[in-house]
């Protein structure tokens, strides 16, 4: 799951603009997912943030299908040389960049590269949650990264991740701290965990909820029970999971959602819609992954 930084607008001359009309069909999902394959040679955060803004729906679709693999080899052939141009700059990752948008970028590097299973950073992420975690030392992770650094280590583990990110998102007495966490905890690849993580947005033992505005309260600001339905259920794309997702809204019926009552509708009618993107997409988007991982020659068509 990424977290949104605040960035420049309007980029009516970046190539991945073509992403945004994908879905609507103005072009071919193969055309857009070819304009990507400049990002080898870029260094810059706006291309890379745009590319990134649309590239983020095709690994919630496919993230637990067979592109995943083919998917992955690409992008991280891709993302490799700005991994290893942050952690340059960076003396190893031991320094902050200079400016904003590198700050920003050192972002997209790190979280591309441990999504598609750069060794390296997988590393990187490890050094920064596990000690943590292990109670060998207090959270040392820059402000900065500790977003993406939370739900790479969440991605990547199981239940020890994600049952010790969840303890400190409950004892958490800062807002912002809270949002990071809770953003990360739907960033498990455990189907089981994320319906675990869905029923305990309705427990109000485990996760305070207002009656009149269905949103949680931490320290002095808050998050929407609306963005938390949506956040978890956001990569839903099977029958299995619209199943679940119509039983969960039946099951809870009684007990109702309150302002959240719209996010489940969404959710459901979002599954269907990724339900149907999938079958019409899959194929050609594997086929194309699957070419361009094979071929030797960077950039060729």
């Amino acid at each position: 799951m990424r977290v949104k930084q605040k960035k420049p607008t309007n980029f009516p001359h970046t190539p991945t603009n073509s992403l945004h009309t994908h879905r609507a069909k103005v072009v071919t999902t193969i055309l857009a997912l070819k304009t990507t394959k400049y990002l080898h040679d870029e260094r810059e955060y706006i291309p890379w943030e745009s590319a990134l803004d649309n590239l983020d729906f095709f690994f919630l679709m496919f993230d637990r299908s067979e592109v995943l693999g083919p998917m992955q080899d690409y992008l991280r052939k891709q993302v490799t040389p700005l991994f290893n141009h942050f952690e340059t700059i960076t003396g190893n990752w031991s320094r902050v960049p200079v400016g904003h948008m590198d700050q920003y970028n050192q972002v997209n590097a790190i979280r591309t590269a441990c999504s598609t299973g750069l060794k390296a950073c997988e590393t990187l992420v490890k050094g920064l949650f596990n000690p943590w975690m292990n109670g060998i030392g207090e959270n040392t992770i820059h402000p900065n990264l500790r977003s993406t650094v939370y739900c790479s280590a969440i991605a990547a583990g199981g239940a020890k991740e994600w049952n010790f990110a969840w303890e400190q998102f409950q004892s958490a007495t800062i807002a912002t701290e809270a949002e990071k966490l809770r953003a990360a905890l739907a960033c498990t690849k455990q189907p089981w965990l994320l319906n675990k993580y869905l029923e305990y947005t309705l427990k109000p033992d485990l996760i305070r909820k207002q009656d009149a505005t269905s949103t949680i309260v931490y320290g002095g600001g808050s998050f929407s029970f609306s963005n938390l339905i949506s956040g978890v259920t956001k990569r839903f794309s099977t029958n299995f999971e619209l199943q679940q997702l119509e039983q969960f809204k039946k099951d809870n019926a009684a007990v109702g959602f309150g302002s959240g009552t719209l996010a489940v509708e969404q959710a459901i009618e979002r599954t269907k819609a990724n339900i149907k993107w999938i079958s019409e997409n899959k194929v050609q988007v594997l086929k194309w992954f699957q070419d361009e991982t094979k071929d030797p020659v960077h950039g060729s068509s």
